[in-house]
């Protein structure tokens, strides 16, 4: 099994079909700052699991090959025959994943494996991507050389549901722990991981936090507008304003995407009206080549980041990062090829 497990995750990385999706019961994400001692957790978690478990290490892609550099695997010494174990390559993604990862969740939920460990790069400061990949985030820190101030600098206590001390031997290990658990609030698992000590109260604070409640299942998805390229936004709100009885709610100058913009309620959505500011802006060069009428529409999504990274490992194409727009919301535009031929903009929930 763990031989057709592994082929069938290398023809993924190479650009095959993505399987039926699913989820394991229970997916763990383990990250924290360089030298907090992740890979050596997770070893010591190994230790103390029984039954199968599968651990995901993305490591940085190696220069010549483009291969996971397979750092983390020579110091899993717990791994035994209830243990796939698989490193990943970076391969430039962002986040501290790689691409494809939730189809790897897929095979392995389709080969039954209840519990998954997701270890994350470890170098950068940008490694949010496992908290909307993992159902239980816990970031790892240690007393001894700021870690925690380096763990909430790089944002990453923000990701977190269980912060994890490490190296809880060390002088200070009692105020880091106090400190970590008032300025966050966050339940804090105390370990020893060079010799196991602490993993399993470790693991039972995960498994007691338990799946985490996704924003898919408290909001679903919404169309938020439609927008329309006109000539004249003064000259467009006679019609709707003036013609249908239309009520302005927002209007806004988008510096950056060089347009002058007015909402207009529609019920449970809206009509974006938006007017060039330059002749470089992207909705001349729309009313130049197509003419004056729809030009996107914009769906809100209860994941927003998690949406990001599933287009992202889909391949899809999207058009820039996540940016801030109209009204202060994130947003994302995806090209019309990956979207049905539509300009679709993708947009965070928390926008009311």
């Amino acid at each position: 099994m763990s031989r057709a497990l592994a082929q069938a995750i290398s023809a993924l990385e190479r650009g095959g079909p993505s399987p039926v999706a699913a989820r394991p019961p229970l997916v763990i994400g383990i990250t924290g700052p360089p030298g907090a001692g992740k890979s050596t957790v997770i070893d010591a978690f190994l230790g103390a699991i029984e039954g199968p478990v599968a651990v995901l290490a993305v490591d940085p892609s190696s220069p010549f090959t483009g291969g996971a550099l397979l750092g983390d695997r020579v110091r899993m010494t717990h791994a035994g025959t209830n243990v796939f174990f698989r490193s990943m390559a970076s391969r430039g993604h962002g986040g501290g994943l790689a691409p494809r990862m939730r189809d790897v969740l897929s095979l392995l939920a389709a080969h039954s494996y209840p519990l998954v460990l997701v270890e994350t790069v470890g170098v950068g400061q940008e490694e949010m991507d496992v908290a909307s990949l993992a159902d239980v985030t816990a970031v790892v820190v240690t007393p001894a050389g700021g870690d925690s101030v380096q763990a909430e600098k790089a944002g990453l206590l923000e990701a977190a549901d269980v912060l994890i001390l490490n190296k809880a031997d060390l002088p200070g290990a009692d105020r880091a722990e106090r400190e970590l658990h008032e300025g966050t609030g966050l339940p804090v698992a105390r370990m020893v991981a060079k010799d196991g000590t602490g993993a399993a109260e470790a693991l039972a604070l995960i498994r007691s936090v338990g799946r985490r409640d996704r924003p898919a299942a408290l909001a679903g998805f919404a169309v938020d507008h439609l927008g329309i390229a006109v000539e004249s936004i003064e000259e467009s709100l006679r019609f709707y304003v003036g013609g249908l009885g239309m009520r302005v709610v927002h209007r806004e100058t988008v510096a950056h995407e060089g347009v002058l913009v007015a909402m207009l309620d529609a019920g449970e959505s809206r009509i974006e009206l938006l007017e060039a500011m330059t002749p470089e802006s992207t909705i001349a060069k729309f009313i130049a080549k197509r003419g004056a009428g729809i030009h996107h529409m914009a769906l809100r999504v209860p994941d927003f980041a998690g949406t990001i990274a599933t287009l992202k490992d889909s391949g899809a194409r999207l058009l820039s990062e996540p940016r801030i727009g109209a009204g202060g919301h994130r947003y994302v535009f995806v090209h019309p090829a990956s979207a049905g031929g539509v300009l679709l903009e993708l947009i965070a929930h928390e926008h009311p």
